[in-house]
């Protein structure tokens, strides 16, 4: 089933555009001269005449803005104008930090304002030392009720700001028949594009890398060190649904995995110049065996590292093919705190593949129609070899080399999934308003009074009990008709609801980082992943063999 635990609106939202392999900021951009300032002169005087005739009042800087994103979209899908907000969001993100009060928050219903908290706060943010607990909706913000804000343009802008200011928020709390007012003093708020580390089985790793930001090769590190890497008897690097980002960070990661001086990834200027070569500066410390998962919506540096371990033979990519970005952005800053991302090159992989697709057929088509031949190889790709003489292909993303599709998950769950009702129903087991055959409201005291094995324990034996499904059941019975179930429809989808159910609950007690480990349990492409380790581990000792005979 398709996991959408981690499908939530955060704090610390992301820019909307695909902007993998960002190559950094140039000092400058230089204006226009010459043959251009007559074509200037005509720009001037439409901007002129749209502002004094229109129909309706138009400013210059809505005019100006999106003259310049029009002139953007008659070159590719990727480069792209960053307004103030954007632009600001967008250095956040290469940064690694924003200011705010530590949150992930997602929206209470589609298209509310209200917004909840979905996780425990992390110790030692202003969330936390204010007393917020995951399950609060925030209802008010500096006294403003905020049902009809937009949660990306109001109410997120809203609760971050300046470190040293405060936010006064209001917040429904179950169990409370009363708001709960709080004033929290923001401060720096580490943005971490490595969020999820654990062995999902014993001594196998897995380590989820949502984005590249200037930050991620020393979380990579971190996240070694946590699950032992010189113990490791195999690892499962996850860059599903991970849309790109730093260029560096995308050398720094491949470099963990790589043998010294092995080519990352090599890019071209305009007219085919050859412009860097991109190597492995120290190479790995130890080896093992190693699965890439990769998804449709992998893109940019995720696929510069799942090629460049894929042409090395270094891991086993497994999932589906990625989407087939090549093409490099370079930021160039412009007045008044905007920016300019605007593709100045390509990349290729260590194999010569450039796994660009075509969007010659227009940006509809590129971004959602896919084209893929029978035997998984993008139609009219050229054939390449990795290192070890196996087939690759260019011109529509990394293919992978056993390809595992996702079901859609049921149309009951996506239903349920949309109105919150796992939510809804875990938030009341955790705090008692609903009582089963398990004290679930009382985990989370008893969690805290267990050592770390204990709870490890405790953990993977809580289940979600038959009388809870009943409950859940009922509880769904009282809502609207449009979620009244069938028998059979319930019955049909029993094991998917009963761990839905349980992430949200996990999330409710121990925190986000469990309840998505929850979600694995039925996730088929890391299921598969690991039964192919053995497989992967043939890979890694070819690889070691013919490293070591190079040398």
């Amino acid at each position: 089933m398709r996991n959408k635990f981690g499908i939530l609106a955060l704090v610390t939202v992301a820019t909307a555009a695909l902007l993998g392999g960002l190559l950094g900021e140039r000092v400058s951009a230089r204006s226009p001269q010459g043959e251009t300032e007559q074509l200037l002169k005509t720009f001037t005087e439409s901007l002129s005449v749209i502002q004094q005739n229109y129909v309706r009042e138009m400013s210059s800087q809505e005019l100006v803005e999106s003259a310049i994103r029009g002139m953007l979209r008659t070159l590719d899908p990727h480069s792209s104008f960053f307004a103030t907000s954007d632009y600001s969001r967008l250095q956040e993100e290469q940064q690694g930090k924003y200011y705010g009060l530590g949150i992930s928050i997602r929206a209470e219903a589609p298209g509310s304002g209200r917004v909840v908290v979905v996780e425990p706060p992390a110790p030692g943010t202003p969330a936390y030392k204010a007393g917020l607990q995951a399950g609060d909706v925030i209802s008010r913000i500096n006294g403003e009720p905020i049902e009809d804000w937009d949660i990306n343009d109001e109410v997120i802008p809203n609760l971050k700001g300046p470190k040293g200011t405060t936010v006064d928020i209001s917040v429904e709390r179950p169990g409370e028949t009363e708001l709960l007012d709080f004033t929290v003093e923001r401060d720096e708020i580490p943005l971490y594009t490595i969020k999820f580390v654990f062995h999902i089985r014993p001594g196998i790793g897995y380590i989820r890398i949502d984005k590249f930001s200037d930050t991620t090769g020393e979380e990579l590190d971190k996240a070694l060190a946590e699950v032992g890497e010189s113990d490791l008897e195999g690892l499962i690097l996850d860059l599903r649904d991970n849309p790109g980002g730093s260029l560096k960070a995308a050398i720094d990661v491949s470099d963990t995995f790589l043998a010294r001086n092995q080519l990352v990834v090599s890019t071209k200027r305009r007219g085919g110049v050859p412009d860097e070569s991109y190597r492995a500066r120290s190479g790995r410390s130890e080896f093992y065996p190693m699965v890439v998962l990769i998804n449709s919506n992998s893109a940019s540096a995720s696929e510069i590292v799942a090629g460049a371990l894929q042409d090395h033979d270094r891991a086993l990519i497994v999932g589906e093919t990625s989407f087939g970005k090549a093409l490099v952005q370079t930021i160039f800053p412009l007045d008044g705190q905007r920016g300019l991302a605007l593709t100045t090159g390509k990349y290729y992989t260590p194999s010569e593949r450039l796994i660009q697709r075509d969007y010659s057929e227009g940006f509809y088509d590129y971004f959602y129609n896919r084209r893929e031949s029978a035997d998984g190889a993008p139609r009219g790709g050229e054939g390449f070899e990795t290192d070890a003489g196996r087939p690759v292909y260019s011109g529509g993303g990394i293919s992978p080399d056993e390809t595992v599709e996702l079901e859609a998950a049921p149309r009951l769950v996506r239903l349920l999934d949309r109105r919150n009702l796992f939510y809804k129903f875990a938030s009341r087991l955790a705090s008692g308003e609903i009582e089963s055959d398990v004290r679930y409201d009382q985990l989370r005291d008893r969690s805290a009074k267990l050592d770390a094995s204990a709870l490890v324990g405790l953990r993977r034996d809580l289940e979600i009990s038959d009388l809870t499904l009943e409950l859940f059941r009922q509880f769904l019975e009282d809502q609207e008709e449009r979620v009244r179930l069938l028998e059979e429809g319930f019955e049909a989808n029993r094991e998917v609801i009963r761990n839905r159910l349980k992430q949200q609950l996990f999330v409710q007690v121990y925190g986000e980082k469990e309840g998505y480990q929850v979600g694995l349990e039925l996730d088929e492409q890391v299921q598969r992943a690991i039964e192919l380790l053995p497989r992967a581990g043939e890979l890694a000792r070819l690889e070691a063999v013919r490293g070591s005979s190079s040398h």
